[in-house]
């Protein structure tokens, strides 16, 4: 069931500063009652101000609770990371005392962004091939934006899917960016949202504007795209990657612009692959490489060949997509020399770490394992460090001699690698 405003009274101090009018005295809050006071005592006959603002205000208007504090309840209240809510304040000071108006503002702004698990779709809009921007009259729930339930909860017709969880836009409150598989144009779509018709669209023949393509590895090729040209990556423009990158985030208004530019937004790319051909050759599937999208700063996911399978150094390849248009295509392949690891050092019983002589950058552990048999967490990596997870129920034992050696031919290794499993005698 949806949270009421008397949830939002109960679980926090929040609720004082709502229903206490702004600086003024307990007496004149019963004399006279303001439009909020008639809004609560609506949603929570038998309550009043005085009941909740008792002991939690102090002198000059400042309640007993610190901006952290109401950050925090709010934050769990709907569902938002603090700092998203400390966006909220003007000036936010951890240890400051808030203002009883302040507090109601946000009190009152907290309601509008507190999660349903009935919204409704109110308007569903076409961005790329790839990409739908669909409001609802209420923002979704955590559990409706885990991946299976919303592959549940979002249903089309002719063939089109859901490919990853609806991402919130940075300051919407309930709009979202849906990845989903590539339209056909001009085809009319239909979607059911939990079992009710919500709308219809018409595929669009628009893909996102990607700069160039280039090698990286003997397998695995990024194709960037660039700001300047109009393009931004999902991970820059919604709520669940605010404050992780580096204060590159953005904020889109409802045409997807900002500062006076539109912009195109890549969502994830889940899922997603591109056609490599040869010159003279058949074209070959890659597939994106999770957790590439946008990382160090760069806006590059990295495409890998079927495994086995490598690029031939001095042939030249060009890049389709039926999702993006790659305005430098093609790239003639180089000899590449694979990674190379220096050290590996236990940092659990199912986790090791792998040390490698220069940082790889851009996420490019992802997808590789080594012979223990260890694969990759996705993200994990600190520079020239990647945490390395054993197989489920896998687990090493302090004292015993490992080696570690490269899972194909992504890396090489300096001599030996011995695991050090100093660190699992003492945990």
């Amino acid at each position: 069931m949806k949270k009421t405003l008397l949830q939002l009274l109960t679980v926090s101090a929040v609720a004082a500063s709502v229903l206490l009018p702004l600086n003024a005295a307990p007496a004149a809050a019963q004399s006279a009652k303001s439009p909020a006071d008639s809004r609560i005592t609506n949603l929570a006959p038998g309550m009043n101000g005085n009941d909740f603002a008792a002991g939690h205000v102090s002198d000059r208007g400042r309640l007993m609770l610190t901006q952290q504090e109401l950050v925090s309840r709010i934050a769990q209240l709907t569902e938002k990371k603090p700092l998203v809510i400390q966006q909220w304040l003007t000036n936010y000071e951890p240890d400051a005392r808030v203002r009883s108006g302040e507090a109601a503002r946000l009190g009152f702004k907290a309601i509008a962004h507190i999660p349903s698990e009935h919204a409704a779709v109110t308007d569903i809009k076409v961005l790329s091939a790839a990409t739908l921007e669909i409001t609802f009259d209420s923002p979704l729930t955590a559990a409706d934006v885990n991946l299976d339930k919303a592959k549940a909860n979002f249903q089309f017709d002719n063939g089109m899917t859901i490919r990853n969880v609806p991402q919130l836009k940075n300051g919407a409150r309930s709009t979202y960016v849906v990845p989903v598989t590539v339209q056909q144009p001009g085809k009319t779509y239909r979607l059911t949202y939990k079992g009710k018709a919500a709308g219809k669209f018409t595929g669009t023949a628009h893909t996102v504007k990607l700069a160039a393509a280039r090698q990286v590895t003997a397998d695995t090729f990024e194709l960037e795209s660039l700001r300047k040209d109009g393009v931004v990556d999902y991970g820059y423009v919604v709520e669940s990657y605010f404050g992780t990158r580096g204060g590159l985030e953005m904020y889109l208004n409802d045409r997807n612009a900002s500062g006076g530019k539109s912009y195109d937004i890549i969502s994830s790319l889940r899922d997603m692959s591109v056609t490599l051909t040869p010159e003279g050759g058949q074209p070959i599937r890659a597939a994106y490489v999770p957790y590439t999208q946008a990382t160090d700063d760069r806006q590059a996911p990295k495409f890998r060949l079927p495994a086995g399978q490598t690029l031939t150094p001095g042939v030249k390849y060009t890049v389709t997509a039926d999702w993006a248009t790659v305005t430098e295509a093609s790239f003639t392949a180089r000899a590449a020399a694979p990674l190379v690891i220096a050290s590996a050092k236990a940092v659990s019983g199912a986790a090791v770490d792998i040390t490698l002589a220069a940082d790889p950058r851009d996420e490019l552990f992802s997808g590789r394992s080594v012979e223990l048999t260890a694969v990759y967490k996705v993200t994990s990596r600190k520079g020239a460090v990647g945490t390395f997870e054993l197989a489920a129920g896998a687990k090493l034992s302090p004292g015993k001699s490992y080696t570690v050696t490269a899972s194909g031919a992504w890396a090489t290794q300096q001599g030996k690698i011995s695991l050090n499993t100093d660190a699992l005698k003492s945990s």
